[in-house]
């Protein structure tokens, strides 16, 4: 985790500063942005807001003790990809941007039965069916979703999501902690907000009481779409930890979230969802869960794919790309999916499986 005191000895400016500068109590000047980009792995313009994405908002999913900073970093990394994808846009038909939104006014205006439609209304909408979803991931990148999952580099938050600059939506999600089973729900979290909040008057500079809130509602989808109330029902032999525990398998969801799920859906009283949720603290499985690693994490392809689409076809040079976008190597491969030293190789340009193409020509597959 970047602390600030490591953050100050990789930049060479005080704490003082970096406190001062996270609290708002000092501007952050161009010399000082500097030490710090390089330090966080991205651009002075960043950090700055000097990158041109103006009006997008953020969702961070995080931890209270999550720093100014990490947010900064984060959301830094966001406006790259923003910056990534537009360039590819521009030469490349995307799979469509096909996620529905409630059109609610107000976050006061939504209540649990608006997030349980609306989850339905996605899963319809995908043609998701009523059972498990084999591959979240893939699903989101076939509806036009840019996913991004690598580590952080700090534990305190575990995914953001934006809406770019060019209305296609971002969703990054933190795999320095954590197994396939939490950054699937994170995923359904963030499409939770592009589906529940997208285009509510001021949501980007909401109080942090009503930002609880969001955040509560986020969940509530994610439950709703991976753990559809009839089916979820049916499977369930009983509603003790052994029967969610005979569940997670199959629904691909932890034990944590399916206990929270009943609970929302009046399966478990209040003093029974207490009850289970003292016994998870009691076995241990706060972090750890029995099964967490016999699940392989869904793996993003969408950015990779159009990147190596684009190589191929001599519609792009990635050095020149990662120049316009202010993306440094390391972030870049991190975002875009492949291992550390992948761009120097001259790893790009492999064939696509993914349905995108080059705008004007034949659909490549």
């Amino acid at each position: 985790m970047m602390t600030a005191k490591r953050l100050s000895v990789e930049s060479g400016v005080s704490q003082s500063t970096i406190s001062k500068v996270e609290r708002g109590g000092a501007a952050l000047t161009e010399e000082v942005a500097g030490k710090l980009a390089k330090a966080l792995s991205t651009t002075p313009e960043v950090l700055m807001g000097g990158t041109g994405h103006v009006g997008t908002t953020v969702f961070f999913r995080s931890m209270s003790a999550a720093t100014k900073s990490a947010r900064s970093a984060q959301d830094a990394r966001s406006e790259m990809v923003d910056s990534i994808v537009a360039e590819l846009d521009s030469i490349l038909d995307f799979p469509s941007f096909d996620v529905p939104t409630i059109g609610a006014g107000s976050v006061d205006e939504i209540s649990g039965a608006d997030i349980e439609r609306a989850a339905s209304d996605l899963r319809a909408a995908w043609g998701l069916g009523d059972g498990p979803v084999a591959n979240l991931v893939a699903s989101a990148e076939a509806h036009g979703v840019v996913v991004c999952m690598f580590p952080f580099g700090v534990e305190t938050l575990d995914a953001l999501s934006r809406m770019g600059s060019t209305s296609r939506p971002v969703a990054m999600v933190n795999t320095e902690l954590g197994n396939a089973f939490r950054w699937r729900f994170d995923v359904a979290h963030e499409l939770g907000h592009m589906v529940l909040h997208r285009g509510i008057p001021g949501i980007e500079s909401i109080p942090s009481d009503v930002r609880k809130v969001v955040e509560s509602q986020g969940h509530r989808f994610a439950g709703a779409l991976l753990l559809p109330e009839g089916p979820f029902r049916d499977s369930l032999v009983g509603l003790s930890l052994e029967d969610f525990k005979m569940a997670k398998l199959t629904w691909g969801v932890s034990i944590q979230a399916m206990v929270r799920r009943a609970y929302d859906l009046g399966l478990l009283d209040e003093s029974q969802y207490t009850s289970r949720q003292v016994a998870i603290s009691r076995k241990r499985w706060r972090k750890s869960e029995p099964y967490d690693g016999e699940r392989m994490p869904e793996a993003p392809t969408l950015l990779r794919t159009c990147v190596s689409l684009a190589v191929r076809e001599g519609l792009l040079d990635v050095k020149a790309l990662m120049a316009r976008c202010g993306v440094p190597e390391d972030v870049f491969e991190d975002v875009v999916g492949v291992p550390r030293g992948f761009v120097s190789s001259g790893g790009f340009g492999a064939a696509s499986k993914v349905e995108v193409r080059p705008k004007g020509d034949l659909r490549f597959v």
